[in-house]
């Protein structure tokens, strides 16, 4: 459809599985243009023409054999919605006889930062709906000597948002961390209320922003059996409790501090649609081990629509035309749907 929204969708670090999974999800596996899509969408890969060509070659071992044609572009509305067609803004960044597939490397680390920069300059200046971005490599981030920990600090920065968080969603269950990509030592004095109640309020908005009217949310402790009343620690008696009072105050229908090992068992159950996390590996690891190929990261708190794989660039399986698409399909069908609820009224992320 011409007049169906874009979105940007960045390649990701070059040597990394996004080159393929962004070629398969466009072009082979399950149609992105189906009966469970709220609305048609435009998509438009920010990254390598020359790269994203190679990728398909590799890829044309499918069954049915994978086709695919590239629609170069500079104006993300000269975009086409056509079955087996890669619209693609061609960056330029890789010297492919020097690339170097499935490893880490500065010249990918600084490519994988310059899509993500057009995509939020293209975005922000109201050429696309949102974007969904493809797996980058801190470790090639460092080696280009780009100092952040990651796509959401770069969206973040870029975007001017000052309150943010980071969502993982799967099975219609949403879940937020008050605490990533910092050791356990520190991440325990991280728990406060004013975060865990920031966390509570960002995750009520995303799961408003995806349509999930009224919200059903959970907190989850930090201790054991979520403190067992201050027998096991007091961080749920002094930071978590006065965090879930306050949002109840505001009217947020949420339970908890409920033990962080059962939480998420209740809310794939159906009882919860929201959990907030008060640490990486509780939430990620519930979720992973559920399903690892479909999960989707959103970031909430943003001026712009952006989601993204809940995977990394698997450079051990990268450039084998074996990677699985799911997650990158999860994370368009997302992006898609949360610009369609804004659309028809609802309030955005």
């Amino acid at each position: 459809m011409a007049n169906a929204p874009v979105f940007l969708l960045t390649m990701g670090d070059p040597a990394g599985i996004g080159p393929e999974i962004a070629v398969r999800a466009l072009c082979g596996g399950r149609p992105l243009r189906d009966a469970e899509r709220a609305t048609d969408a435009r998509i438009v890969v920010v990254g390598d023409l020359d790269v994203l060509e190679k990728a398909a070659y590799v890829c044309r071992g499918e069954s049915p054999p994978l086709k695919a044609e590239f629609n170069v572009v500079s104006d993300p509305d000269d975009a086409v919605d056509a079955p087996h067609t890669v619209n693609v803004i061609d960056m330029g960044e890789i010297d492919t006889p020097r690339f170097n597939p499935g490893a880490p490397q500065a010249s990918c680390g600084l490519a994988a930062y310059r899509y993500i920069i057009r995509a939020i300059e293209l975005t922000m200046a109201g050429k696309a709906a949102g974007v969904v971005t493809n797996p980058i490599s801190k470790e090639s981030l460092k080696l280009a000597g780009i100092n952040y920990p990651g796509h959401t600090e770069i969206f973040a920065d870029k975007t001017g948002a000052e309150s943010y968080s980071m969502v993982f969603l799967l099975d219609g269950v949403a879940v937020a961390h008050v605490t990533t990509h910092v050791s356990l030592r520190n991440a325990i004095d991280l728990i406060t209320k004013d975060r865990v109640l920031g966390q509570i309020k960002l995750l009520h908005r995303s799961l408003k922003g995806l349509g999930i009217d009224p919200p059903r949310m959970a907190v989850a402790g930090l201790n054991p059996h979520a403190g067992e009343n201050g027998l096991f620690g007091d961080e749920e008696i002094r930071e978590i409790i006065p965090a879930v009072e306050e949002a109840r105050g505001l009217g947020i229908d949420i339970a908890g501090p409920l033990p962080p090992d059962t939480v998420f068992s209740r809310a794939f159950e159906g009882e919860f649609n929201g959990v907030v996390s008060m640490l990486h590996d509780h939430g990620f690891v519930a979720l992973k081990s559920r399903d690892f190929d479909h999960g989707v990261n959103i970031t909430v708190g943003l001026p712009i629509i952006r989601t993204s794989v809940g995977h990394g660039t698997a450079f051990d399986r990268a450039w084998k035309g074996t990677a699985s698409p799911a997650s990158l399909i999860s994370a368009i069908d997302a992006a898609v749907k949360m610009n369609s609820f804004a659309r028809a009224g609802g309030k955005p992320q």
